[in-house]
């Protein structure tokens, strides 16, 4: 007669908990195969260790419970083999996923530490900046902050995707008019600005590229004007006129830190060189 083996014994020789053994009788997954009409105790059978571990080995392959009740509902060794190749396909298109989620997390790592480990901040910077695609939603008559969470929202229903939403970068956009009459608080929208990789079904519209004035600086929205005023004037210095709408970057904002020193955005403004009068 085969040993007869309580619940609790059953875990621990395999690693689990009790509390698994019972959701997998819960949901007649793998039961017990005896019980003692006097006390009503249930037993595995050691004749069960091979399917119990069957059932771990395709759990640890990332396969649900469901998929593993299915198979032993009729297995062979062709079901085994289909089963598994099914996985692998599944394993290789998260491969491709999880690559992409790396190069992403791993561009926004270089980018932050970027601002961080030189020093740029405050600093206007003339720099050629290759054509973006933007997706971009007006503002409407709020006020800055009320609008930029507005926008962001409006954006994450677009994208429909946390990944994306956070790995990219937001801006508002401010108009070229406003720019050029010294009105540095008056943006007309948000987007966000992919430079490669747009999702599938996103209606953008492309950012120019081309030379830029640019200039980032830690702190809100309530530091911009300050900014805005340096960078305009450092566009005339250096013989350039705006030359299109602008963007205000957010490269790090309350989704990263509590503390507003550590906020950091850039001033993106598009320039070209200034006509002479005799032009």
């Amino acid at each position: 007669m085969n040993p007869k083996i309580l619940i609790g014994e059953m875990a621990r020789i395999h690693g689990i908990s009790a509390q698994t053994l019972r959701y997998y009788d819960k949901i007649d997954l793998f039961k017990p195969s005896y019980m003692d009409e006097n006390s009503s105790y249930r037993y595995y059978g050691i004749e069960q260790f091979a399917h119990l571990e069957s059932i771990l080995y395709l759990k640890g392959m990332g396969m649900m419970l469901k998929e593993i009740k299915t198979y032993f509902q009729n297995r062979d060794l062709n079901s085994m083999l289909d089963l598994m190749k099914k996985r692998v396909d599944y394993i290789n298109d998260e491969i491709v996923k999880l690559t992409k989620k790396q190069k992403n997390i791993q561009s926004m790592l270089n980018t932050v530490n970027n601002y961080l480990n030189k020093n740029i901040m405050g600093k206007c910077r003339f720099q050629r900046i290759p054509e973006r695609q933007i997706l971009f939603f007006n503002f409407g008559s709020g006020d800055i902050f009320t609008e930029h969470e507005l926008g962001i929202k409006k954006l994450g229903m677009e994208i429909k995707s946390i990944d994306e939403l956070y790995l990219n970068p937001f801006a508002s956009v401010i108009d070229k008019n406003n720019i050029e009459n010294g009105d540095y608080t008056n943006f007309k929208g948000i987007a966000m600005v992919f430079e490669h990789n747009i999702p599938d079904a996103i209606l953008t519209i492309p950012q120019p590229g081309g030379l830029y004035a640019t200039m980032a600086f830690a702190g809100t929205y309530k530091d911009i004007k300050t900014y805005f005023s340096e960078l305009t004037n450092e566009i005339k210095k250096n013989g350039y006129q705006v030359a299109g709408d602008g963007l205000v970057l957010i490269i790090t904002d309350k989704a990263y830190s509590d503390y507003e020193y550590e906020y950091i955005s850039e001033i993106q403004v598009p320039v070209k060189n200034r006509k002479s009068p005799n032009q």
